[in-house]
């Protein structure tokens, strides 16, 4: 395997639990919702799920970093 697609492996891995820790956090936003009586709908309470979308963006950008991984990869 060559040194791309090994760093492509591990920033896969990583990728992988970001997207996992993502779910559990909107299982949590969507479970205090639901706790607070809220509507839901498929465009509502976007600002509480906003944190979420902003870290997921962070973390992709420090993972491209860490592994010096062109952006098209």
């Amino acid at each position: 395997m060559n040194d791309l697609e090994e760093r492509k492996e591990k920033a896969n891995e990583e990728y992988r639990e970001l997207i996992r820790w993502a779910i559990r956090e909107e299982e949590k936003v969507v479970e205090q919702l639901k706790k607070e009586g809220a509507v839901m709908g498929l465009d509502g309470h976007q600002e509480r799920f906003a944190y979420i979308r902003e870290y997921e963006k962070k973390r992709l950008k420090e993972i491209i970093a860490k592994y010096d991984l062109p952006y098209n990869v």
